[in-house]
């Protein structure tokens, strides 16, 4: 009895094993991700992209409707509400974007002010040290990535390990 009540559990771990095996994954792409997930982290959604706020007030006000069936009173108020929402954030997108070219404009302006105040000798020495940075910064973030993806997988081991020792 024992020896079979032992082939049973070691065969429902071999399964558990092959069940987690992957085998001929291919790795994902962006471009998987995003037809994958419905919102990017940090993007609009792409039902939204280059829209006009009334386009965009329509559909949201659309998709609300279907949820909670609205009156045509709150369907107009909703309607108004969204159309404000996506013209402020319009509004606030563009100045955002103005402000960030306005920034990348100067930063270049005052690196080019300073590179002029140094002779050539230093001017080489700083943009060494500015490529020794780059490349120190992309050498820590792949590490980091790493780290992050050996600590996820070990989280997924302990989790096996502990489904292990329940159905033992």
């Amino acid at each position: 009895m024992k020896k079979l009540m032992l082939s049973i559990a070691l065969s429902g771990l071999m399964l558990a094993g092959f069940a987690q095996e992957k085998k001929d994954v291919k790795p994902e792409t962006k471009e998987m991700r995003a037809s994958t997930h419905k919102h990017k982290a940090g993007r609009m959604h792409e039902g939204f992209k280059n829209k006009t706020p009334e386009e965009v007030a329509k559909i949201k006000t659309d998709r609300m409707d279907q949820k909670l069936k609205f009156t045509d009173k709150q369907r107009k108020d909703i309607y108004a509400f969204n159309l404000k929402q996506a013209k402020d954030h319009q509004k606030l997108a563009a100045e955002r974007k103005e402000h960030r070219a306005k920034m990348k404009k100067e930063r270049v302006a005052e690196h080019e002010k300073m590179l002029g105040l140094l002779t050539p000798e230093q001017q080489k020495v700083l943009k060494d040290s500015y490529a020794e940075n780059r490349k120190m910064h992309k050498e820590h973030w792949k590490k980091d990535r790493q780290m992050r993806k050996r600590d996820f997988r070990k989280g997924d081991a302990v989790k096996t390990n502990d489904a292990e020792v329940k159905t033992t």
